[in-house]
């Protein structure tokens, strides 16, 4: 299927391109895609800034000038041949037409001198070079050289503008050889340059990316910075929390453990309920005697001492 639609692809590209051709002309055409191939290289020349794409491009460059130098003096070898050739054509029509002048001048007046020596019953007859014509002849004579002289004098003129413009190309290429030729002795000397400044462009090239990369890093870690305070005040308060979270819970616990004791002396009281009283002995209070107090009763005396209690369990005295 893949090669299906390529070769579909190819057949109506090359209708279409045959289609173009027809009713452009090839002409337009080649005009067409040269445009669109140097317009593909500008861009591509535009967005070339490799070194080593640099130093391939120099290295191709000079590689391009002998073969442009050979291109221009073949061109000016064949311009100058032309022009000699033509040079030769001019000389050879300046002496036709010379001598198809003179010839006419001649024919002319020999023609003058015939008309003036008619006469009835008498035969005159032109001799041109050593030739006897008749009359009618010389006529045609004289008509064929002054074609002849007005034929090689247009190509007289042909020839000078031919010249003319052939001399302006001459010049050119003349100009345009002495630059390619100036250049390329020069490119060997400017070559270490060129490298170096291509040095430069990958240096500055490297330069560019790794300070592009601390300004990365530095954004980066500022932001990191402004995020980690926050964060930092963020992890104080949830330790806080936890904190104080903590210190209730010790505080509810032993409050808890208060209850817990209250509840155990209930019970333990409860289950003691059914047994025999004990006894238990209470501190007796302790009764200071000065001299400015008054004599006690003998009762209060025998109210010293320790008396039993009777009960479950007797009160606590703080």
């Amino acid at each position: 299927m893949f090669v299906k639609t390529i070769v579909r692809t190819a057949v109506i590209t090359g209708l279409v391109g045959g289609a173009a051709v027809i009713i452009a002309g090839p002409e337009r055409v080649g005009c067409l895609v040269n445009q669109t191939r140097g317009a593909i290289n500008n861009q591509i020349d535009k967005a070339i800034d490799d070194p080593i794409a640099l130093r391939s491009q120099i290295r191709s460059l000079e590689e391009q000038y002998p073969r442009r130098i050979a291109e221009v003096r073949s061109d000016l070898a064949e311009l100058r041949q032309q022009g000699e050739q033509l040079r030769r054509e001019r000389e050879l029509s300046d002496r036709v037409v010379a001598l198809a002048e003179r010839d006419f001048d001649q024919m002319k007046t020999l023609i003058a001198r015939a008309q003036d020596a008619q006469s009835e019953g008498a035969i005159v007859r032109v001799v041109f070079n050593n030739q006897p014509v008749n009359l009618d002849d010389a006529y045609a004579k004289a008509t064929r050289m002054q074609q002849v002289r007005e034929t090689h004098a247009v190509r007289l003129a042909d020839i000078d503008r031919d010249l003319g413009y052939l001399g302006q190309q001459e010049e050119r290429l003349t100009e345009l050889l002495g630059q390619l030729e100036t250049e390329h002795a020069g490119f060997q000397t400017q070559l270490w340059q060129l490298d170096r400044q291509i040095d430069a462009i990958g240096r500055n090239d490297r330069m560019i990316a790794t300070l592009e990369k601390r300004q990365e890093t530095i954004d980066r870690h500022s932001r990191y910075r402004a995020e980690s305070l926050d964060q930092l005040s963020a992890r104080f308060a949830e330790i806080r929390s936890r904190q104080e979270a903590r210190l209730q819970g010790l505080t509810s616990g032993r409050v808890m453990t208060n209850y817990e004791d209250r509840a155990r002396i209930e019970l333990d009281a409860r289950n003691l309920g059914g047994r025999a009283p004990t006894q238990v002995l209470v501190k007796p209070p302790v009764i200071e005697i000065r001299p400015d107090d008054a004599a006690f009763s003998p009762r209060e005396v025998e109210s010293i001492g320790p008396k039993p209690v009777t009960g479950g369990v007797a009160s606590r005295t703080h």
